[in-house]
């Protein structure tokens, strides 16, 4: 169904550049609106376009979708914490009853959940957390299934881990709008396992992956 290629070293190298010139590009951008002079200590995010695709993905095929809610909590006047669960479903982009419609595979049913967490250092003197660039460690786990409709015996599970080290930058306008943008490198694993009779052939998603791990990050929400 897909090839077994993963992205290399040099690729990881690509992202994370258009990570960083969208995360500067974009603050730039953002900074020239008002900013709240109002001190803020709660967020609550969301990012709709992680349906098209998220956290699974097979090269740059997304096989699963994210819906995801985020909140967090500014705790001192620099730090935040911030924490988010998802359910992990179908993508919206990608139909893979349409990809896996053979003989043994009649439709694809996904499930799964996924939990993360973040604590946030405000680099900025002037404003107080949770406004303006930060730096973060940011952990994730996330697990889900695929499974045949035809047959429920055959099923793909999928974990996956991932630890990084984050650079951020977090608008809040004086109306309370937020919009929070990060990238920076880390490391994944991600694993598969199969259960039933010829699943890991009819299901051919590659290998269990251990390596550098490039995180983009794009929500927004409201801030009180």
């Amino acid at each position: 169904m897909f090839t077994n290629k993963f992205t290399t070293m040099k690729t990881s190298k690509y992202l994370l550049i258009i990570g960083l010139v969208f995360l500067f590009t974009g603050s730039q951008v953002l900074a020239q609106q008002p900013s709240a002079k109002k001190e803020y200590k709660f967020t609550i995010k969301a990012n709709p376009l992680a349906a098209l695709g998220g956290p699974f993905w097979v090269i740059i095929v997304p096989i699963t979708g994210e819906y995801k809610l985020i909140g967090e909590y500014a705790f001192a006047k620099q730090m935040s914490f911030q924490l988010g669960a998802s359910y992990i479903g179908p993508s919206v982009l990608i139909n893979l009853d349409k990809i896996a419609d053979t003989a043994s595979v009649s439709g694809i049913k996904t499930s799964g959940l996924r939990f993360s967490g973040m604590l946030k250092y405000f680099l900025s003197r002037d404003l107080p957390a949770p406004q303006g660039f930060y730096i973060a460690p940011q952990f994730s786990f996330a697990k889900a299934s695929l499974t045949n409709k035809k047959d429920p015996t055959q099923k793909v599970n999928a974990q996956k881990i991932n630890i990084n080290a984050c650079i951020g930058y977090q608008l809040i306008t004086s109306g309370g709008f937020t919009l929070d943008i990060f990238t920076g490198m880390g490391y994944v694993k991600r694993d598969w396992s199969f259960e039933g009779n010829n699943t890991s052939t009819i299901f051919d998603l590659g290998k269990n992956k251990r390596g550098v791990s490039i995180p983009l990050g794009f929500s927004f929400g409201y801030a009180f």
